[in-house]
C-alpha cells in the first residue's frame, strides 16, 4: 500500500475517532443534565418518599421500562453473562445500590451546599482511581483542567463569597456523600478495566435487575417500619421520570462515555452539575440566577475544554 493510501486512511481513522468522542463528551453532558434533575427532584420529594423507598421504586420502573427492549439481547448473550457474573455484582453494588441510595440518605441529613462541595471532589478521586488501578496517568493541561473547573465549581458553591467558605459545618450526611463518590468513582474506573462485551441495553438490564436485589432487603425494611400507603399512586410520576431519564437513558449514555474517553475525562463532566442544577432550579423552582453563576460556568466550560482537548496525551505507566 502506497504511503498516500495510508495517510487517507490515518486521516479517516482520526476523524471517525474525533467524531465518536464528539458524540461521548454530548452523551456525557445530557447524563449529569439528567443527574442534576435527579437531585432537583429528589430535594422536592424529600418529605414524602424514604431514601430507599425512591432507590428501590426507580430501579424497579426503569427495570420494567428497560426489559422489553433489552430481553432478546439478554437472552442471546446469557453465557457471557454467567461468565461474567463477578463483574457484574461489582458493578452493579458500586453504581445502581450504593451511589443513588446513599446520595437519598444523605440529602436528608445535610445541606446542598456541602454535598456538592463534597462532590467536586469526585474527578480528583477518579483520576487517582485510575491511576491505581488501570495506571494512567493525567498530563499536565488535564491536571489545569481539574484545577480550573474546580474553581468554577466553587465560585458556585460559595456564590462568590469566601465568607462562606468558614462556615461549613461538615456531619454525617456529608460522610455517606463521600461515600457515596468514593462508590461511583471505582465504577467509573472498573467499567474501563472490567470492558465487558456486552450489548449495552444488557449490560445496563443486567446492573439495574442486581442493583434492585441488592436494595430490595433494604427497602423491606424501611417499608415495614414507615408504612407509606398510597405512595405508588400519588407519586407515579416521580418514579417514572427517574425510572427514564436519570436512571436509564443518562446510565447509556455515561457508559458510553467512560468507555471511549476515559473515566478521568468523563468524571470532568460532574462539574456541570451544580451548573445545570441551578438552571433547572431558576425554571422549576424559581431560584434566581447570579453572577457567580456566570463566572462559575465560564470557568467550568474552560476547565472542561482543557481536560477533554488533548486526546493523545493520556500515558501509562509500564
Amino acid at each position: 500500500m502506497r504511503a498516500r493510501d495510508v495517510e487517507k486512511i490515518d486521516i479517516a481513522e482520526t476523524r471517525s475517532m474525533h467524531s465518536g468522542h464528539g458524540k461521548a463528551y454530548l452523551g456525557l453532558a445530557f447524563a449529569v443534565f439528567c443527574w442534576a434533575a435527579n437531585t432537583v427532584l429528589a430535594r422536592g420529594v424529600a418529605n414524602d418518599i424514604l431514601p430507599i423507598t425512591l432507590a428501590f421504586w426507580r430501579w424497579a420502573f426503569a427495570l420494567i421500562i428497560i426489559l422489553p427492549f433489552s430481553y432478546g439481547h439478554v437472552w442471546r448473550e446469557r453465557d457471557e453473562i454467567r461468565k461474567n457474573l463477578f463483574p457484574l455484582l461489582v458493578l452493579s453494588f458500586f453504581s445502581v445500590a450504593v451511589y443513588n441510595s446513599l446520595l437519598y440518605i444523605a440529602a436528608r441529613s445535610t445541606t446542598a451546599t456541602n454535598m456538592a462541595i463534597v462532590t467536586a471532589s469526585m474527578p480528583a478521586i477518579t483520576l487517582l482511581a485510575a491511576r491505581a488501578i488501570l495506571k494512567e496517568v493525567p498530563t499536565l493541561v488535564q491536571t489545569g483542567g481539574v484545577i480550573i473547573s474546580a474553581i468554577g465549581m466553587l465560585i458556585i458553591i460559595f456564590k462568590g463569597s469566601t465568607a462562606s467558605l468558614f462556615s461549613l459545618d461538615f456531619n454525617y450526611g456529608d460522610l455517606l456523600v463521600v461515600g457515596s463518590i468514593l462508590s461511583w468513582s471505582v465504577y467509573s474506573v472498573l467499567i474501563r478495566k472490567f470492558k465487558l462485551a456486552l450489548h449495552p441495553l444488557t449490560f445496563l438490564t443486567m446492573t439495574i435487575l442486581i442493583g434492585s436485589l441488592t436494595i430490595a432487603p433494604f427497602y423491606c425494611w424501611e417499608a415495614f417500619a414507615w408504612a407509606q400507603h398510597g405512595l405508588l399512586v400519588r407519586n407515579m410520576h416521580v418514579f417514572l421520570f427517574l425510572a427514564v431519564f436519570p436512571s436509564i437513558i443518562a446510565y447509556l449514555f455515561w457508559n458510553n462515555g467512560v468507555i471511549n474517553v476515559g473515566p478521568g475525562k468523563a468524571a470532568m463532566f460532574i462539574y456541570l452539575l451544580p451548573l445545570f442544577g441551578a438552571v433547572l432550579a431558576l425554571v422549576l423552582l424559581g431560584e434566581t440566577i447570579f453572577t457567580y453563576h456566570f463566572f462559575g460556568g465560564l470557568f467550568i466550560f474552560i476547565g472542561l475544554y482543557l481536560a477533554i482537548k488533548k486526546e493523545t496525551k493520556f500515558r501509562t505507566i509500564t
